[in-house]
């Protein structure tokens, strides 16, 4: 056996021993991209029942004029339903006004960045999803069709099929979950980058009010 055929066995049998994994990783992220869509849905819901009561600029800016006036025991005591992001940014707001004064406007801007950058976070699973999901579709695909091609040369329609099955199928769910990331990735980006400006804007209110 010479080297360019010990090359092809060593690469044949790696290739055939990734199919497996392949295929469970695809099932894996398919089941994970449900559980993703049926939280999108959740989220989009709770977002369209906040803004049907009260547009959340509004929301924001009718808090702000009730920390103002100091209506609340607490500056940012959340009295009223408002959206989970910002209620959990109001606790850590909170915790850094009853700190000693000095360095505060350094602290609240590392709090803001520091929120955004946990908002922004929470795309990275969709991102690597748009990019898995057609590698592994790909891989698949290619993987099975070395056997195909064997089989077809020895007449062996049963296996030939097999393989055939398990290639188009693995794509098709390999772009069903890169096409799903990409879907909800772009809709989440939009809401991040609202969510961010609308806490940017409720702590340069803030400021402004010199509440702080």
């Amino acid at each position: 056996m010479n080297l360019l055929n010990l090359l092809q066995n060593i690469l044949y049998v790696l290739a055939s021993a990734m199919l497996y994994p392949v295929m469970i990783l695809l099932v894996v992220f398919f089941v994970w991209m449900i559980i993703a869509v049926g939280g999108f849905v959740s989220e989009y819901r709770e977002r369209k029942k906040q803004t049907r009561k009260q547009g959340t600029k509004e929301l924001i800016e009718s808090f702000m004029e009730l920390t103002s006036q100091k209506i609340y025991d607490s500056p940012l005591s959340p009295k009223r339903e408002i959206p989970a992001y910002f209620r959990e940014y109001l606790k850590e707001l909170d915790a850094e006004l009853k700190k000693d004064k000095g360095g505060r406007e350094t602290r609240i801007e590392y709090l803001l960045q520091s929120r955004e950058q946990i908002m922004a976070r929470g795309l990275d699973k969709l991102r690597l999803m748009i990019r898995l999901g057609p590698t592994l579709g790909l891989m698949g695909t290619i993987i099975p069709m070395g056997p195909a091609l064997s089989a077809l040369s020895q007449g062996d329609l049963e296996k030939l099929s097999s393989n055939i099955i398990i290639a188009f199928t693995t794509t098709v769910v390999g772009l069903a979950i890169g096409i799903t990331a990409y879907f909800l990735s772009i809709v989440k980006s939009r809401w991040i980058h609202e969510d961010i400006k609308n806490l940017e804007y409720f702590t340069e209110g803030i400021m402004k009010n010199e509440i702080l």
